[in-house]
């Protein structure tokens, strides 16, 4: 079983007042070739995605048509947990609909873990 780990994309960030989405389209293009080229078999996200806790339309955007493309990749499994940037319940609101992806979100910790 092949695992890719990744973190820390701050969907959304500006740089110098620059958005930079074409930089984001560009290292999701590539992602989705190395997940096919390698033949990954699980996606692991860990926190970060988002820049903010309420990220904007372009962002979700491209975050949405890239849990897309992965679904339909070699990957069979992307599983995604939230960082300090993000909103715990926002990853987690369209978790059921994600699942049918194969796409497993943790926006926090529910119950007692112990």
């Amino acid at each position: 079983m092949k695992i890719l780990h990744t973190s820390d994309w701050h969907i959304g960030k500006t740089l110098y007042g620059r958005k930079r989405y074409d930089e984001f389209e560009a290292f999701f293009s590539w992602l989705v070739e190395t997940i096919e080229q390698e033949q990954v078999d699980v996606l692991l996200i860990a926190g970060d995605i988002f820049d903010t806790s309420t990220p904007g339309n372009r962002s979700q955007q491209l975050y949405y048509r890239f849990l897309h493309r992965v679904a339909a990749s070699t990957c069979r499994h992307v599983v995604i947990i939230a960082g300090n940037h993000d909103s715990p319940s926002f990853l987690s609101a369209p978790r059921e609909l994600l699942r049918a992806l194969d796409v497993h979100v943790t926006g926090s910790l529910s119950g007692n873990p112990a």
